[in-house]
């Protein structure tokens, strides 16, 4: 019947004949074994009646056992079963040849599959049928026995389910005292020799035994079996048993879909199989998950999970418990209880667990996959009150823990810890991006669980958020994506219990907007599609809800908790990017990633994005507005004042409901177009007017926000912790006066003015506020203008120059009281700060770095430099008088000079007022090229002293700004911007553990960690912009930031380093390895040093290297995370590049008959006395070169070619998340190919020039006796273990060498085998 569907539209041909003939003898057969008993079962359809029951029980066959014809029948069912299984085998595993191909092969597969589970369903049903007769006759006892035999009729010698043992059933084979039954008078009667069945498949080296004619007697196997439970199962059920075997452990199952299709044929089965049978083959399976064949592990995780979501399988074992607590469990039930044994749940979960460490990546994958999907069946229906099989749950049954969801999220719970930890580290140090994708997945289910269930013991933690923080960094994007979802899953769980956020809910909202957020503006598109998704998600659809409707903002708000708590975490999301970009800087505020995302979403949105940007501002306009505590007259009064009173403006959600509106709306102003509406790939189909006119909102609310957040900043009411978000809040809110300054009505904006100004004028703001107040003071001295028709630069000049004039009248008050008093007094120091501040904002205003010093001057306008509408006053150019250009210069030294009038003629000036005196010195040389050449020596002078961080950093940030404005000024002050990359080296390191941002919550750090950071962000910029050149030594400092001792530093480096830097030079680091090696260990006497500091020409000094901390002993440790960064970048073909530059540069050298490498290897122990003694200085460097190259560098694994670190052997399977099939595509054929012939180079160099030069300089380090010989003989068991063939072969005429090799390869290997 199988091979007849697989013919049907198949053609015809003598295969369609010969298939057609196996076809008729194989129903000929099924209908002789039918007639002979083998299917004894009506229609499962027809509804069956007392009167056929009865008809059926009189027409019984004589018993298969426990009578003398019972062998015979029992054979025959045997022999017929073996035939039909047999045929069928080939069919399930598609190795019939059909005329219609592989449509045919799966039509068979088809037939085949169904035709197996109605067999083992007939059986199972009959044997449940005639179970419940047996029970209800009066006499019938659970244990069975003669009188059972004599009053109860059995088919086949069957018993009742009570008395079955989980022992595995097996026939009588024969031999002595096997074979024989006992009879119903006692008597023990010789059976016939049947056909053994058929026999699982050997899974090689596993546990799992191969049943064998010895093994499957029960009583030889002193399994505690009576010989009335060894004959008690049907002998079809071990035949399919068997076959089922045969299948799940076949050949083929490399390949995604011969899994999915023993998988299907095992599960159809498992579900209609007896108890006993089943447990046998879920044991089986369970042993096929230690298996040595990788793709057996594979299946058995598969059907494993399978399993676990099946709630036959938790009513079996409840029944197993209900018996064993009864004391009427079988022979062998003690092991198969709920809570341990041989396929019960703990064990099951325990395989998993255990494949999430095997040494396949695609089994882990697949057991991280099958952990993920199990826990997300019990959380799915713990939260729909419903069944595993999809029925819905009575309320009394939903509470019990006997239900089978409420069992597995029950055994979950009991093996979370365990899980969680597992998955963890899985997901952070696996090498495989399909485990960590997987891993991320079961993760979060288990974490998602265990608030379910309310258990604490393996809830989210500290650990998880920081480990999933760092995958969202990962360098695969299936892992960055995983990550993000989580993060974005783990945040909407654990914030929607209610408003109050918990301490976890809290480091998650961090957590998210400084790691998920960002990747909106990934390079990857399809990882920054998913951030813009979960950020649209979580934090814009609750907002833009809000403004759409009345009736949902009162749902919000009132009716709905869950609702109200997923509005304010969208809230609190935005106001931890305000709060961020005040401790990280404006690199993460709501102009950076924040911006992007929004950006996109409205690219995305197309021509919804006006609906959308509609409805974000009425929500932002009407939240800002009454978090301040502003009446508006607006309909929505009465909702968000639903208790009566005026709520608290300094609570915890109102402030963050504030903090996070002026957000968003400052990003939303800086996504929209401030001309016309423009159709772009890159900007929204909208413009910023457009939208604002849409939502109907006034913009008057700016001015009535402003002049309340002055209030609050004025007032002493305000407590001290709530004052740095009012001023971010200010901040924001004249950013967007600055955007939507010619918005506001013309009252509302010379009010606005003249506050502005004021403010400016009395000198007492801070000095965070002072570049917001000049933006939006000039937006509204434009909306003034352009109602009143005057000339906006004269405007603006005027009010600039006033400006200037009392900043310069303040310092010269600030230095005639230093004069007087003697010393500087904090409110001075502070007024001074603040002066210099708004000198150089000032000075900056209409900058543009186009501009033209000869035509600023005249009337004539440059186009380049023509105002706009984002900057009206470009082109503008306020010069400060000579006299405020001395004054400042009097504060850029240690000592600030006073009158001749004052009692000592200098003082000290602060660390702080030099800084900000240095920054704004900048400023002015920026529009003042005189200025600049005088004041470049000034500036390098400070890059090289120690004169205090602060100082220096802000000296760097000047120096990059005149790089890009006056290259040719600059370029040989290169060496002293490079010195700070090692700014504060060797100084006294600290503890910090207050940095929320960091990378790691207890970082070492120093004063100089910000210096540095700068220097590598500032000079990575000016080299991809090719404003500076990698000129000397410049490549080996950015390595030496690489292992810095500040995490965040060393981080940032190698960011730079492997990603844009790489980028731009592919051949950067492989051109520079070999010089790095004498360069990091200051060996300056070999000419590859020299080669190394005059590499990149240049008319400027040479950067130059002097980094103590890597020379000798104690920097070994920095060098090698520098060597392993470097060769963790390179390819293959720059690996064996860079071996045969060491062999020859570093070995062939020490081979030389002059020269410190080869001086060191002849050295004695006791020295050279004499004039021709080397220096102690040359002598370590030369041994720490040779050093690096043998036992750090030659013997790392990732200088091996044709296997990167983390690979697996070449039996990898297919990824198990795309359900793709194994066979590689062209390009990856390639690539194996070339990882080939690169491996047979390797190969070759290493025979013919590496081991050969090795030997050498082993005789000659034995005849110096030179402690290097300990370094060499390291490689050379190194190469031994991994080329064992070679070297015999070569070392055939050194026996004593290869001696010594193959002991220390014995001795290592005994230590490996300890060490695990």
């Amino acid at each position: 019947a199988a091979l007849a569907a697989g013919l049907c539209g198949g053609g015809g041909g003598r295969g369609a004949a010969a298939a057609s003939r196996e076809a008729a003898i194989l129903c000929r057969r099924v209908a002789e074994a039918t007639e002979r008993g083998l299917l004894r079962t009506t229609s499962a359809t027809a509804p069956r009646t007392s009167s056929e029951d009865a008809r059926r029980r009189s027409s019984r066959p004589p018993p298969l056992r426990g009578s003398s014809g019972g062998g015979d029948a029992s054979q025959r069912l045997r022999e017929d079963g073996t035939y039909l299984l047999r045929g069928l085998l080939p069919l399930l595993r598609l190795k019939v040849e059909l005329p219609n191909g592989q449509a045919g092969k799966l039509a068979a597969y088809e037939a085949a599959s169904s035709l197996l589970v109605n067999l083992v369903s007939s059986i199972a049903e009959e044997e449940s049928s005639e179970l419940v007769v047996d029970a209800s006759r009066p006499g019938a006892r659970a244990g069975g026995g003669a009188d059972d035999e004599e009053v109860t009729p059995r088919r086949g010698g069957r018993r009742s389910l009570a008395s079955l043992s989980f022992t595995p059933a097996r026939r009588p084979t024969g031999g002595a005292g096997a074979g024989r039954t006992t009879s119903a008078s006692g008597r023990r009667r010789g059976g016939t020799k049947t056909p053994e069945p058929m026999a699982p498949p050997s899974l090689k080296k596993s546990v799992t035994p191969r049943r064998t004619r010895n093994s499957s007697n029960p009583g030889s196997g002193g399994g505690g079996a009576s010989p009335s439970a060894t004959t008690s199962r049907h002998p079809v059920l071990d035949l399919v048993v068997g076959l089922l075997q045969k299948v799940v452990t076949g050949k083929g199952l490399e390949r995604a879909d011969a899994r999915s299709r023993a998988r299907e044929a095992g599960m159809r089965c498992l579900e209609r199989l007896p108890v006993p049978e089943r447990r046998r083959l879920l044991a089986f399976v369970e042993k096929m998950c230690v298996s040595k064949v990788s793709s057996h592990r594979m299946l058995g995780a598969e059907v494993v999970g399978e399993v676990l979501r099946k709630g036959w399988f938790w009513r079996d074992c409840r029944g197993m418990s209900a018996r064993e607590e009864g004391g009427d469990g079988g022979p062998g039930d003690g092991d198969d209880r709920e809570g341990g044994g041989p396929s019960s749940p703990s064990s099951l979960l325990a395989a998993l667990r255990g494949r999430l460490s095997d040494r396949s990546p695609a089994v882990r994958a697949r057991a991280a996959l099958s952990l993920a999907e199990v826990a997300r069946e019990a959380r799915a229906a713990g939260k729909e009150g419903r069944n595993l099989d999809g029925t819905v749950l009575a309320p009394a049954a939903s509470s019990s823990s006997s239900a089978p969801a409420q069992a597995l999220a029950a055994a979950l719970c009991d093996a979370g810890p365990a899980l969680v930890e597992a998955l963890r580290r899985r997901a952070s140090r696996d090498g495989g991006a399909s485990v960590r994708k997987a891993s991320i997945a079961a993760w979060v289910e288990v974490l998602g669980l265990a608030r379910d269930e309310g258990r604490e013991d393996f809830a989210a933690g500290g650990r998880d958020v920081s480990a999933l923080c760092q995958l969202c960094h990962d360098a695969s994007v299936a892992t960055r994506k995983a990550a993000a979802d989580a993060l974005t899953e783990l945040v909407r769980a654990e914030c929607s219990g209610g408003a109050d956020p918990s301490r976890a809910a809290s480091s998650l909202e961090v957590a998210w907007a400084h790691t998920v957020l960002p990747l909106a503006a990934d390079v990857e598109a399809t990882c920054a599609a998913r951030a813009v998704q979960c950020f649209a998600s979580l934090v814009i659809d609750p907002i833009a809800e809000l403004g759409e409707d009345e009736d949902v903002a009162r749902t919000l708000f009132e009716d709905d908790e869950e609702d109200r708590a997923r509005y304010l975490v969208s809230w609190r999301l935005l106001a931890r990017l305000s709060d961020g970009s005040i401790e990280a800087g404006g690199s993460r505020n709501a102009s950076g990633s924040l911006v992007v995302a929004l950006r996109r979403l409205l690219v995305d949105s197309s021509k919804d994005s006006r609906s959308l940007a509609k409805n974000l501002f009425r929500a932002v306009h009407c939240v800002g507005s009454l978090s301040l505590g502003l009446d508006l007259q607006h309909s929505q009064d009465e909702l968000f004042m639903s208790d009566g009173r005026e709520k608290d403006l300094f609570d915890s959600d109102t402030t963050a409901m504030r903090t996070g509106a002026w957000c968003l709306l400052d990003a939303l102003t800086s996504c929209l177009n401030n001309g016309e509406e423009t159709k772009s790939a890159s900007s929204p189909y909208l413009s910023l007017t457009r939208a604002v006119r849409a939502s109907k909102i006034d913009a008057s609310f700016l001015a009535s926000s402003l002049q309340r957040l002055r209030e609050l900043l004025n007032s002493t009411s305000v407590p001290s912790g709530k004052r740095l978000g009012l001023v971010a809040t200010s901040r924001d809110c004249m950013r967007i006066t600055a955007k939507m300054g010619s918005l506001v009505p013309i009252y509302d904006a010379k009010n606005m003015s003249f506050s502005l100004l004021g403010d400016l004028e009395k000198l007492e703001i801070g000095i965070d506020l002072i570049p917001e107040r000049v933006s939006a003071l000039i937006a509204l001295t434009r909306r003034i203008c352009d109602d009143s028709g005057r000339d906006l630069f004269e405007e603006v000049k005027s009010w600039a120059d006033g400006l200037l004039g009392r900043s310069e009248n303040a310092i010269e008050s600030c230095i005639s009281s230093f004069a007087k008093r003697g010393l500087v007094e904090e409110a001075a120091k502070k007024l001074l700060v603040h002066v210099l501040y708004l000198i150089g904002e000032v000075s900056m205003i209409g900058f543009s770095s186009q501009e033209d010093f000869s035509r600023l001057d005249t009337k004539q306008r440059d186009n380049d430099v023509a105002p706009t509408i984002a900057e009206p006053a470009r082109g503008l150019l306020i010069r400060p008088s000579p006299r405020l250009v001395h004054l400042v210069k009097l504060m850029l030294p240690e000592s600030m000079p006073l009158p001749a009038s004052a009692e000592r003629q200098t003082m000290p000036t602060p660390s702080d007022v030099r800084a900000h005196a240095y920054l704004t010195l900048g400023k002015l040389c920026l529009r003042d090229e005189a200025l600049a050449k005088e004041s470049m020596n000034v500036l390098a002078r400070e890059l090289h002293a120690d004169s205090g961080p602060a100082v220096q950093g802000n000296c760097l940030m000047v120096m990059g700004d005149m790089c890009v404005r006056y290259t040719n000024l600059t370029d040989r002050y290169l060496p002293f911007m490079a010195a700070c990359l090692q700014a504060g080296e060797g100084g006294p390191a600290q503890v910090n553990e207050s940095s929320r941002l960091s990378a790691s919550f207890e970082r070492r750090t120093n004063r100089h960690s910000l210096v540095k950071k700068n220097a590598i962000l500032l000079l990575s910029s000016l080299l991809l912009q090719d404003y500076i050149k990698w000129r000397g030594l410049l490549v080996h400092r950015f390595l030496a930031a690489v292992a810095d001792e500040d995490d965040e530093v060393s981080c940032l480096a190698q960011a730079a380093l492997r990603g844009p830097l790489l980028d731009k030079r592919p051949d950067l680091l492989c051109n520079h390895f070999v010089g790095s090696v004498f360069v990091f260990n200051d060996c300056k006497a070999h000419p590859l040093y020299a080669v190394e500091s005059a590499s990149g020409g240049g008319n400027g000094l040479a950067v130059d290297f002097d980094c103590t901390l890597l020379y000798g002993g104690e920097g070994r440790r920095r060098r090698k995370e520098i060597y392993e960064m470097m060769l963790g970048t390179m390819a293959d073909e720059q690996k064996l590049e860079v071996t045969a530059r060491l062999v020859k540069e570093v070995l062939g050298g020490a081979l030389e008959t002059n020269g410190d490498l080869s001086a060191v290897c002849k050295l004695p122990p006791g020295g050279v006395k004499g004039e021709e003694r080397l220096s102690d200085d040359r002598i370590e460097a030369a041994t720490n070169v040779l050093t690096d190259t043998l036992a750090i560098i030659l013997t790392s694994p990732k200088i091996k070619v044709g296997r990167c670190r983390g690979e697996e052997d070449a039996d990898e399977d297919d990824d198990p998340l795309s359900g793709a099939t194994n066979k590689p595509r062209p390009s990856d054929q390639r690539m194996i190919h070339k990882r080939k012939l690169l491996t047979k180079i390797s190969r070759k160099h290493l025979v013919e020039i590496v081991i050969p030069i090795v030997c050498n300089l082993k005789t000659i380090l034995e005849g110096s006796r030179s402690p290097l010989l300990r370094d060499l003989m390291m490689y050379l068991g190194f190469i031994f273990r991994s080329y064992r063939g070679e070297v015999r072969e070569h070392l055939a005429n050194d026996p004593t060498l290869l001696q010594e090799l193959e002991f220390d390869m014995r001795k290592y290997q005994r230590e490996k085998k300890q060490d695990e």
